[in-house]
């Protein structure tokens, strides 16, 4: 068979013989009609182009017409299409004197020089930068010959700029600053509302037909608004559910197996609206199954500091099942230390004191506050991602763990929530020590500790049945692409899936990115506007099992979007009150979101007398620095780990903002908004207890929609280094004040964190100094120090992980410490190493651990001030060793 396909070669090289002499007489006829249609065509085209240039600055120009003029662009900057035009403009810079003559490897094209004024504008959407040069064609002098046309010799260095023939000018375009305004005036709060009418309609838990629907809904949605692509992606991840007719229950039981009392199978004080009825059994995702019975003990918020008191106290948990209320911490970090340290089982509940103001006198539906039955569902996986696949996208071909295997990572132990009301018993009934007064929250109990209670024929039952099976979740992406640099992306999204109606968390989000991503969508539809950079809505999937559909994308694309990943806007949850906005960021981005907030106006100026968000902002929430107490600016907190932005900080480095409103949590005395992933995060609650009319959800909307225009649309990014300096400088102060004696002790000169911080602020300084002097008219400096900044927070990775930690764990600046009496403005890495020393002085690990991770924090930091230096800078560093030559 494979000879047969080469015979048809030999019979036709029989066959040409024959027509030889025939076709060269048509070859030669046809070479002569071909010259002379030639000749009339070039004719044609000299006369046509010479008439002033049609396209406008604001037109979209057909592929191969037209072309941008680098001004002050020499051709040493596209050295390969420079060679090839200067060997072959010789024989076409005859044509006429006033043409610029395209050339290529095959051909060349007569085309007339740009009128004036079109320099340098938009004539053309995403023609990508060719090989074709194009040279201004003169008198022997290579001068130019008429108004508005570009100088440039044939033979001699270019010293004006390069003509690129059908190459958009958008690749040298300013910002349009006009899109502002028409996001400041199109944002509508109303349709905010309709959109978060259809998101609550019912429960949509990862991984359900509801779920799914809305990730549909979304994709039909961000095509019918205009934007250029929109897809679902899928990745078949381990969820947990629990058991649809047998709810988890906590019991207590005397010696003959009596039921004394039992925890409520639901929450109540819903609405016939909010149909009840439909809503899942109360539950953590991922506990351990099964019934457990044991002596109760109360472990306050069951931090590492908490079981270190109950074991100084000579309280021992093994064999009791652990109560801990919600706050200070992660609920999985909860379980997990409850696990090592022995405890069957745990339960988990919201107190008053964290969560209901002190005046409250009335709960849901009539205020915020959570009633007694509220009871605050969640994940208690300790990783990110698929708990099967752990660093790497759950497709086809991914290799998946058991369940039981201990890079699952999942819990043993069964646990489960339970409302205040019930605590509230079983607190009352406690034996034991009393608890230290930090450890006291409002409930009407003694807050013993126990273990056990006051009769010693009771135990505590606890029976989980949640069930941990593979389902298939959905991303969904709108993209609209980038004009001039396609291959550089601005993602803003939110995850979309809910415990149960997630009226606050997330649909505000959604809602909010549905409104903003209409307006966008309508302007790239009307032909009215395209972002340089491509912009990306991303709704995730199970982020609320931990942060999964986000991790698998990133486990999936890493090398592709560290490379090309601008920035991520995170909008989980718009608004959960209305006191004043919340800002989390990385530091490269604190001026632009600064300046976002400048641009908008205050929806409650006439409460106010603020003009603009950036002043109730200000004013209410001041910058709390070490470092720069006068520094007259709002306060901007590291993002952590709370939700997607976690994903992108920690494995790619990318620089992260999140926007919300916030009530006053600090004036309320409450750790957060006291509905939180309960049944109470209702249409209801929203529109009538937290943002009436969702005024605060458009300024959301609108921020969030500022912050991200900028970002894909200005030609330099409007990132500041020396933001990251003052941040670095605040966090050593911090840890200088609590360890300057553990430092000193074990050698470690905190001056050296200083020189790598003033190594770092020097290089910033002079980076930006040298951005003053940059040819914005060159694409390609622009692009050489965009990548630059775009790259520095990926410096601050490192490929070990933070110590003790999963290797996920990778940014050494914002990840918050294992030890929550720890968390704060400072390095986590040298904070979990002084708490293991302050636990044992004298233990070597724990030295070593210390000595090492600070000098890892040296290292790195001056890798982030290396990145910002020039091209060829980063070859020397300093030498200040003692150490003989030789």
């Amino acid at each position: 068979m494979v000879s047969e396909g080469f015979d048809f070669l030999d019979e036709g090289r029989k066959k040409r013989s024959a027509y030889d002499r025939k076709s060269l007489g048509l070859s030669v006829f046809s070479v002569c009609v071909a010259f002379a249609v030639g000749m009339l065509i070039g004719h044609y085209a000299i006369k046509k182009n010479t008439e002033p240039d049609p396209i406008s600055s604001t037109s979209r120009a057909p592929d191969g017409i037209g072309g941008t003029t680098l001004p002050s662009v020499g051709e040493s900057s596209l050295a390969a299409s420079s060679i090839m035009t200067n060997t072959q403009s010789q024989s076409t810079t005859s044509v006429h004197q006033t043409t610029r003559v395209e050339t290529t490897s095959t051909h060349a094209h007569v085309t007339t020089s740009q009128p004036p004024g079109t320099s340098g504008t938009q004539t053309s959407l995403n023609t990508p930068v060719s090989s074709t040069m194009t040279t201004q064609s003169s008198t022997s002098s290579g001068t130019q010959s008429s108004p508005g046309t570009t100088t440039a010799s044939t033979g001699d260095a270019q010293t004006d700029g390069v003509f690129l023939a059908n190459v958009s000018a958008a690749i040298i375009r300013e910002a349009n600053p006009n899109i502002t305004d028409v996001l400041l005036n199109e944002i509508n709060a109303t349709n905010i509302r309709e959109y978060l009418r259809e998101l609550v309609r019912a429960p949509h838990v990862a991984g359900t037909k509801s779920d799914y629907e809305q990730a549909e809904m979304l994709r039909t949605f961000w095509l019918d608004s205009g934007l250029d692509v929109a897809v679902t992606t899928p990745y078949d991840i381990l969820l947990s559910y629990p058991n649809e007719t047998v709810p988890n229950l906590v019991r207590v039981l005397d010696e003959n197996e009596t039921e004394i009392f039992k925890s409520e199978d639901n929450e109540y004080n819903l609405t016939e609206e909010e149909r009840p009825w439909e809503f899942p059994f109360p539950y953590l995702g991922y506990s351990g199954n099964g019934v457990v019975r044991g002596p109760l003990v109360y472990v306050n918020y069951a931090r590492q500091e908490d079981f270190d008191y109950l074991t100084e106290q000579g309280i021992n948990v093994s064999g009791c099942i652990a109560l801990a209320r919600y706050g200070m911490g992660g609920r999985a970090g909860k379980v997990r230390l409850a696990e090592e340290h022995g405890a069957v089982g745990v339960i988990m509940y919201a107190d008053p004191g964290d969560y209901i103001a002190p005046w409250a006198t009335d709960y849901y539906p009539d205020s915020i506050w959570i009633p007694p039955t509220a009871t605050s569902r969640g994940s208690i996986f300790m990783g990110t991602g698929d708990p099967l696949t752990p660093g790497y996208p759950s497709i086809d071909s991914a290799y998946r763990y058991n369940e039981t295997d201990p890079e699952a990572n999942l819990p043993k132990i069964p646990a489960m929530p339970v409302g205040w009301g019930f605590a509230e018993k079983l607190l009352r009934n406690l034996s034991g020590n009393a608890s230290p007064a930090s450890w006291r929250g409002r409930l009407n109990a003694t807050y013993m500790i126990g273990p056990g209670f006051e009769d010693n024929n009771w135990r505590a039952e606890l029976s989980v049945h949640t069930t941990n099976l593979r389902r298939r979740s959905y991303n969904a992406f709108g993209m609209i692409r980038g004009e001039s640099e396609p291959d550089r992306y601005v993602l803003l999204g939110n995850h979309r899936d809910s415990w149960v109606l997630g009226a606050i968390d997330p649909s505000s989000g959604t809602a909010t990115m549905m409104e903003l991503s209409r307006v966008l969508g309508k302007l790239v539809k009307e032909g009215t506007w395209r972002p340089r950079r491509s912009i990306i809505f991303c709704s995730w999937g199970a982020e609320e099992f931990g942060l999964i559909g986000s991790t698998e994308w990133i486990e999936e694309n890493s090398k592709t979007l560290d490379f090309r990943t601008i920035a991520y806007i995170n909008m989980d949850i718009a608004v959960t009150g209305n006191y004043s906005i919340r800002g989390l960021g990385s530091p490269p981005v604190f001026t632009a979101m600064y300046r976002a907030a400048q641009r908008v106006p205050d929806p409650n100026v006439t409460e106010t007398k603020n003009t603009s968000v950036y002043d109730v902002w200000l004013a209410r929430k001041p910058l709390q620095s070490v470092t720069r107490n006068n520094t007259n600016m709002p306060d901007i907190r590291s993002p952590g780990e709370g939700s997607d932005y976690g994903t992108f900080m920690q494995r790619a480095g990318i620089t992260c903002a999140d926007f919300r409103y916030d009530q006053d949590y600090v004036g309320d005395r409450v750790l957060f908004y006291p509905l939180y992933h309960t049944s109470y995060e209702t249409l209801h609650a929203v529109e009538n207890l937290i943002d009436p009319g969702l005024k605060l959800h458009a300024t959301i909307g609108k921020l969030s929609g500022e912050l991200l225009r900028d970002l894909a649309d200005s030609k330099l990014l409007p990132f500041n280094m020396s933001d990251y300096v003052l941040f670095l400088r605040d966090y050593t102060e911090a840890f200088r004040k609590n360890a300057t004696e553990e430092m000193e002790r074990h050698s470690l000169n905190m001056s050296e964190l200083d020189g790598v911080i003033d190594m770092f602020e020097e290089a910033a300084e002079r980076f930006h100094m040298s951005l003053q002097d940059i040819n914005r008219n060159n694409p390609f400096e622009i692009r050489r120090v965009n990548d630059q900044m775009m790259q520095v927070e990926r410096t601050f990775l490192d490929p070990a992980a933070l110590p003790g930690r999963p290797q996920l764990y990778r940014h050494l600046v914002h990840s918050g410490s294992q030890f929550v009496s720890f968390r704060g403005p400072s390095f986590p890495g040298l904070q979990d190493a002084l708490y293991y020393l302050r636990k044992d002085p004298t233990n070597a690990e724990f030295i070593r651990g210390l000595q090492h991770h600070f000098s890892v924090l040296v290292f790195t930091i001056q890798g982030a001030a290396n990145s910002l230096k020039d091209a060829t800078d980063f070859l020397r560093h300093e030498d200040n060793s003692t150490m003989p030559l030789f």
